[in-house]
């Protein structure tokens, strides 16, 4: 008799079966948690390692380490901070050795998290009933953005933002470095939304959680993108949407920035690691095929 475990060519072979049981939740956990590992990293070689701008009073990291030497970056002659006049997370990953390590501890981030965009996929394309048609019909071209963009992220260290704020080189290489982050966003809200609207279909939201909050949270990343977006470009653009020399448009852009940071990656987080105590588990099942 056919059936859903039927397969499609040939017969299956006497050979072993491999079942693997997985959470995909825990997938996307780790893969968001991974950028605070990044973070981290970053920040630590390059307070001790790094040397930005160049000087000839250069401290050791031994002595930066452990006799309380002074770090020789300064975050203050970043093309970032001469641009927004403060400081961004990934400043503390734009230069060497820092960017190159970064450039290999980011795939502890970007394998999880394709992996699970891979698998969400076929778990929402098992799903049954007509409540799920529409996220069916936009699951494929979804997938495809949030897994380019995640592959890409990597690019960002590729174009580091050299140079100081007016110098047309130096904008043009901030833009090349900007544009895969902006995408990788662009991903992860994508992300967002999905799985938002996966566990609002499957009535496994956490907490006790309203799908009315759950789709105003949706709303909330939506225009933080649009809004962080537009605030970047029009710096590049060199017509600010705001003026962040003083203290309250200062305030703002952070909030947006770091905002960004804790609603579209920390609380996902969150939710993704109380969603996999659900005990709703994935099963991949391997075998040969004979023709």
């Amino acid at each position: 008799m056919v059936d859903e475990e039927t397969p499609l060519v040939g017969r299956v072979t006497d050979g072993a079966t491999k079942r693997i049981e997985i959470h995909l939740e825990m997938l996307r956990f780790w893969g968001l948690a991974a950028g605070s590992v990044l973070l981290a990293t970053g920040w630590f070689i390059t307070t001790y390692f790094v040397v930005y701008p160049e000087n000839d009073n250069v401290s050791t990291p031994w002595d930066k380490l452990f006799n309380g030497a002074p770090s020789d970056f300064d975050e203050t002659q970043t093309f970032i901070f001469e641009m927004f006049h403060f400081s961004h997370t990934c400043s503390f990953l734009d230069f060497n050795p820092s960017k190159t390590v970064a450039a290999l501890v980011i795939m502890v981030h970007t394998i999880p998290c394709n992996a699970f965009v891979v698998l969400h996929y076929y778990r929402v394309m098992a799903q049954v009933g007509p409540q799920w048609d529409n996220l069916k019909s936009v699951c494929p071209t979804l997938t495809i953005i949030q897994f380019v963009t995640f592959l890409y992220f990597y690019m960002v260290f590729v174009n580091s933002p050299y140079g100081h704020y007016g110098d047309p080189a130096a904008t043009t290489s901030f833009t090349l470095h900007y544009v895969p982050y902006m995408l990788w966003q662009m991903g992860v809200l994508l992300m967002g939304i999905q799985q938002c609207w996966f566990i609002a279909l499957k009535d496994v939201i956490p907490f006790s959680i309203s799908r009315e909050m759950i789709w105003r949270y949706v709303q909330l990343l939506m225009v933080m993108f649009v809004v962080y977006s537009s605030f970047v470009w029009s710096f590049i653009l060199e017509t600010p949407l705001w003026d962040t020399t003083g203290p309250v448009g200062k305030t703002a852009a952070m909030c947006v920035m770091y905002g960004w940071d804790v609603a579209a990656v920390l609380i996902p987080m969150i939710m993704a690691y109380f969603e996999a105590q659900d005990g709703n588990i994935s099963v991949i099942t391997f075998h040969e095929i004979k023709q």
